[in-house]
This record gives C-alpha cells, structure tokens and sequence, in this order.
C-alpha cells in the first residue's frame, strides 16, 4: 500500500518523504517519486510539519508520525502491521502551537463496501488504479506471483515484511 501512496502522492504534485526501516531500498523509493527518505522514527522529529501521513504500521509510527502533522493535517491510520498499540505522551493531542486541528482518520478498503466499487470516485474505484496500472503510470510493485491457492502463504510473506512490494495471485 505504501508504495502505491508514494507514487500517487508525487503524481498528484506532493513533497513525499518515504519512511523505510531499510537504507538499502532508498533508491527505488526515490525512482517511484520520494524526494526525501527517512530510515528511522527520531529523524521524523526534525522534519518540518507535514499536511499529510498514510501510515499502515501503526504502535510508534504512528505516534511519530502524529507528532509532525501541521496545522490542519491528517493522518490517516490504514492499518496496524507492527501489531504494537498507541501510547500518545501526554499533550500530544494538544492543540496548541502549530498543531491545531489535527486529525486522525481511520481506513481499511475491506470494510469499505461502498469503495468495492458502487462509489465512482477515484479515491474508492480500485478500477481507475488499474487503469493507470496498465497505461504504465503507477507501478505496481508485484514481487511475488503466486497461485490463488497459496493466497494465505502469501499474505503471511506480505505480513513478516519479506515481500518488497505487491503480491500477485493467479486465477485459473
């Protein structure tokens, strides 16, 4: 998910910085529009604020990331892989100095019946996805194909971070 965020968001004309747990994976993050990469949760406190985060991991990222939204920004908490909870520091949630209005917005597309396809918006139509997909404009980052019949395999691959990008699922 993160990699198809990344490429929106600099499509679209945003400043992207990636965080990645991994130096060596800096430059493909670039390739797919990051101007900057961040390889550790301290680095976060230097950034300046940001208007918006895509965070899919959760427990300290995602308080990290709260804690360099600006004014007005949204964090949008798309999910949990590190299987840590949240513990915001007291005043966190405060909205003072540059840190009024913030907000925290909660999406998972399986529980998104809706954005399975009865909304047209883009933003919840997987189809205009891949539409781009297959003009070559967004690149999936399919690293491991498979048969459907392994689909629990290999979401537990996606799952322990194995898989540097998609998983790709054969129907025959």
């Amino acid at each position: 998910m993160g990699r198809f965020t990344l490429q929106l968001a600099a499509r679209d004309g945003a400043h992207v910085t990636a965080l990645t747990s991994d130096p060596a994976k800096a430059d493909a993050l670039r390739a797919l529009g990051a101007q900057d990469i961040v390889t550790d949760l301290a680095a976060l406190q230097h950034l300046e604020p940001v208007h918006g985060v895509v965070e899919p991991g959760g427990g300290a990222h995602m308080v990290a990331a709260h804690g360099v939204l600006a004014d007005h920004g949204v964090l949008v908490a798309a999910g949990h892989l590190s299987g840590d909870g949240e513990l915001f520091p007291y005043g966190a949630l405060f909205g003072n100095g540059r840190r009024h209005n913030r907000q925290i917005v909660t999406y998972s597309l399986l529980d998104d019946a809706v954005g399975l396809g009865a909304d047209p918006t883009w933003l919840a139509d997987p189809t205009w996805l891949a539409a781009l997909t297959a003009r070559g404009e967004l690149d999936p980052q399919g690293a491991l194909r498979t048969d459907w019949t392994q689909a629990a395999w290999a979401a537990a691959e996606l799952a322990g971070r194995r898989v540097p990008g998609k998983a790709v699922l054969d129907v025959h």
